[in-house]
C-alpha cells in the first residue's frame, strides 16, 4: 500500500505492543471494570500504575481488557518515520483483524487461540501463510480506537499525580490567605468608619481629604513660625513681643544694633520692613 506524502494513516497495532485479556467482572459498566483493571494484570505485569488500559463489553460480567505503555507506543510511531500530525487513529490488531485467523505480516506470524485472543507466533505454527499487507485496504475498522496520547509525557502518571496533589494544596492554601486577607481588610474598614462617626469626619473620602490637606497647610505654618522663632532666638535677641499675619512674622525687639539684627534675620528670610521707635526696633519678615 502506498502512503502519499500528506495522508492520513490509521495505525493497526501489533499484539508486541499490548497486552489483552478476557475477565468476567461483576459490575455493570466499562468505567467500573477499568477502575479494577490494574489489579487484575498484576500478575503478569509489573508497574501497572504505569499502563493504561481501555476495555471493550463483550456481554454482561464479561469484557475484554487491554494494558498498554503509551511511551512505547508513541515512540515506536515517531521512530517509524510516520509524521504524528498524520496520524488519523491507532486500533489494536486484537479487533481488526478477526476476518483472519491466522496471517503473517513482514516475516511475523499471528493467529486467533481458540478464546479468540490475537497473539504472535512462531511462523512454523501457521497452517496457511497469509500476507495482511495484500488484504490491509480491504479492513472495515471498528469503532474501537486506542485512547492514547501522541506527545512523550515528561513525567509519570505517578509523578503527574503528585504534581497535581501538591497544586491542590497550594490553591487551598492560598484561597485560605485570600479569606484570611478579605477578613483583615474587612477589619480595617470597619475601623475607619469607626473612627470616622466617632470625630464627626465626612464619609467622602475626598472631603476627608480636604480637610487633611487643609490641616497640613496650618501645621506647615506652625512649623515656620516655630523654626523662625528657633532661629531668631539661637542669636540672644530680647523679643518684647511677636505676631504671625498670614506669612508675615512681626517682631518687636529691644536695645538691638538694627545692623547687626537685620544682617543675622536676612541670612535665612526675607526682611519686608525693618523701622526704629524709641528703643524698639520693628521688623516683619517674609516666612
Amino acid at each position: 500500500m502506498k502512503i502519499y506524502e500528506n495522508s492520513k494513516v490509521d495505525i493497526i497495532l501489533s499484539p508486541e505492543f499490548y497486552w489483552v485479556r478476557l475477565f468476567d467482572i461483576p459490575v455493570k459498566n466499562i468505567v467500573q471494570a477499568k477502575a479494577v483493571l490494574p489489579s487484575l494484570f498484576e500478575d503478569i505485569l509489573l508497574k501497572v500504575g504505569e499502563l493504561s488500559y481501555q476495555v471493550i463489553k463483550l456481554e454482561e460480567g464479561k469484557y475484554l481488557c487491554f494494558a498498554y505503555i503509551n511511551k512505547k507506543i508513541f515512540e515506536a510511531i515517531k521512530n517509524s518515520g510516520i509524521s504524528l500530525s498524520l496520524v488519523n487513529a491507532v486500533y489494536f490488531a486484537q479487533n481488526e483483524c478477526k476476518d483472519f485467523k491466522q496471517f503473517s505480516v513482514e516475516d511475523k506470524s499471528f493467529l486467533y487461540t481458540n478464546d479468540n485472543i490475537l497473539v504472535k507466533v512462531p511462523n512454523e505454527m501457521l497452517s496457511e501463510k497469509v500476507e495482511l499487507n495484500n488484504f490491509i485496504e480491504n479492513i472495515n475498522f471498528s469503532s474501537n480506537k486506542i485512547d492514547i496520547k501522541l506527545y512523550n509525557n515528561l513525567l509519570s502518571s505517578k509523578q503527574i499525580k503528585t504534581v497535581l496533589i501538591i497544586c491542590f494544596i497550594i490553591s487551598v492554601v492560598n484561597f485560605s490567605k485570600y479569606f484570611v486577607y478579605e477578613n483583615e481588610v474587612s477589619k480595617q474598614e470597619k475601623k475607619i468608619e469607626d473612627i470616622r462617626s466617632s470625630n464627626n469626619l465626612p464619609a467622602s473620602s475626598i472631603q476627608t481629604d480636604s480637610i487633611i490637606n487643609s490641616n497640613k497647610k496650618i501645621a506647615q505654618k506652625e512649623i515656620n513660625k516655630r523654626e523662625a522663632l528657633s532661629y531668631i532666638l539661637s542669636n540672644n535677641i530680647d523679643i518684647k513681643t511677636i505676631s504671625l499675619d498670614n506669612d508675615v512674622l512681626e517682631i518687636n525687639v529691644l536695645n538691638m544694633d538694627k545692623k547687626k539684627i537685620e544682617e543675622y534675620i536676612s541670612k535665612k528670610y526675607k526682611i519686608v520692613s525693618s523701622s526704629i521707635s524709641g528703643l524698639n526696633l520693628n521688623i516683619k519678615v517674609q516666612l
